[in-house]
């Protein structure tokens, strides 16, 4: 297992470095942003926007930052390290628990996910969340084979780590602390549990409750993805291995269970949201799971009359044949383009926008200007918008549909000085589903409303997701 754990992990470097140095979009910006703040306190209390990044996933990436400065690659480092130590992790867990072939197939289908490898180079959380649960699964699984006081404080120490790198560590520990108290008694379980809740309730009281608001929790309900056949199949299929594992008693499948009914649980109880990227810390849970039942099925049907060398050989073809069909859907969906085109962008409003200029910069595009005009070492001063904020920004309500005619026309009045001759240069989302979500399309009507006062439209420059028009005003007011 070791060549092809290797061999694995260097695939996920290959496809997580394939576009790791495209530009940051929006999502990505405000972390970003908030990495380079002045201050620890700024970084861990942003004040644009609610915090949901854990603060070890913001120290990692602050120090990468600080060593190699900030740019596109930079920001991404600490994911795609996250993703490798993932897969590592993945790895060595499953081939305590299950043959080679099987641990090799699961820990391919992990290393290959589709949201596994856009996330990895993505300058957002989730492969921290995927690292950690394999961590504590693998902690996990040691433990529960030889549970030595040694390894328990070392799972006891996956946790410490895992809580502030992924707030999602939290659905593991049910299922580790009953294991626990099954092999080790009481004791052992009730210390876990304690010092797991005490860094848990640190964190909260410090960290979390600071960054909660009715906006950002009904807008991860909004933005659940909602039952559909594949999920709905994943569910059954964890409800047939509760009830092997009430056969078996086998504790680590137990564990790796759990988090995936706490999650179903959540989801329908819209205390967590349920999407593909928030799901990523049950992958590893689910694929051990799935690889445990397949291998005791395989066992039962075959009686182990096949060769293990047979066995192995079947194994690399299916992770051949999975791992080229995921780099080949990398080169042809175009994985490697931006989502927001803001390292372009950037460049041409400097090259073009003349000091006299007004340049005014919609809401749904701040973090992004911000962001790679203190790259650039632009510094314009530009005019912000203030209608149309995407989700969540601190100190202010964003409902989905908010936007109206009214409030657009009397921003806009506000941003250009009565009586302004001269260029103006719009910048502003291009992203259809950001418009659909704000309930009217600002940036048209941005262009629209200028129309009517007079103005003509000159250079108009769509670039990916991102739209930069200029127009000549006479007397605008």
């Amino acid at each position: 297992m070791r060549v092809a754990g290797v061999l694995l992990i260097l695939s996920a470097l290959a496809l997580g470095i394939y576009g790791i140095d495209r530009s940051l979009w929006t999502d990505e910006a405000w972390v970003a942003n908030s990495v380079m703040s002045s201050s620890l306190s700024g970084m861990f209390y942003y004040p644009s926007w609610l915090q949901t990044t854990p603060p070890l996933f913001l120290l990692l990436t602050r120090g990468v930052v600080d060593i190699f400065g900030p740019s596109g690659v930079a920001f991404r480092i600490v994911p795609l390290a996250l993703e490798l130590a993932a897969v590592a992790c993945m790895a060595v867990a499953s081939s305590r628990l299950m043959s080679f072939p099987f641990a090799f197939v699961a820990t391919a289908l992990m290393a290959f996910h589709p949201t596994a490898i856009e996330y990895s180079r993505t300058c957002k959380q989730y492969s921290g969340e995927m690292a950690a649960s394999t961590a504590i699964l693998l902690c996990t699984a040691l433990y529960l084979r030889d549970p030595v006081r040694r390894r328990f404080w070392w799972l006891v120490g996956a946790f410490i780590v895992a809580l502030p790198l992924a707030w999602s560590s939290v659905f593991l520990l049910p299922g580790v602390a009953i294991a626990v108290f099954a092999r080790g008694g009481f004791r052992r379980a009730g210390s876990l549990v304690l010092i797991s809740g005490g860094v848990l309730t640190v964190l909260y009281l410090v960290l979390i409750r600071q960054n909660l608001s009715p906006d950002l929790r009904a807008f991860w309900i909004e933005s659940a993805q909602r039952l559909s056949p594949g999920l709905l199949a994943v569910v059954i299929l964890c409800l047939i291995a509760g009830v092997r594992f009430l056969w078996t008693r086998e504790w680590m499948q137990f564990v790796a269970l759990l988090p995936c009914l706490l999650l179903a649980a959540a989801d329908a109880l819209h205390w967590y949201p349920v999407s593909q990227r928030t799901r990523l810390f049950v992958v590893p849970c689910f694929l051990l799971i799935a690889a445990m039942t397949a291998q005791d099925l395989f066992d039962w049907l075959t009686r182990r009359r096949l060769t293990p060398r047979l066995v192995a050989s079947v194994a690399w073809l299916i992770v051949i044949a999975i791992g080229a069909n995921a780099a080949w859907k990398q080169v042809r969906n175009h994985e490697n383009q931006p989502i927001e085109d803001f390292a372009d962008a950037i460049p041409y409003l400097r090259q073009h926008v003349a000091p006299s200029d007004l340049l005014l910069v919609h809401a749904s595009v701040i973090e992004g200007f911000r962001l790679y005009n203190e790259m650039e070492g632009w510094h314009e001063r530009a005019i912000y918008g203030e209608t149309g904020w995407p989700c969540c920004r601190r100190g202010s309500a964003t409902t989905q549909g908010a936007s109206s005619e009214k409030a657009v026309g009397e921003d806009l009045r506000r941003m250009i000085p009565a009586g302004f001759s001269g260029r103006i240069w719009l910048f502003y989302s291009g992203r259809q589903t950001h418009w659909t979500w704000a309930g009217l399309d600002e940036g048209r009507l941005w262009r629209s409303l200028l129309s009517n006062r007079g103005c003509t439209p000159g250079d108009h420059r769509d670039l990916i997701n991102l739209t930069i028009t200029e127009m000549h005003c006479f007397m605008t007011r």
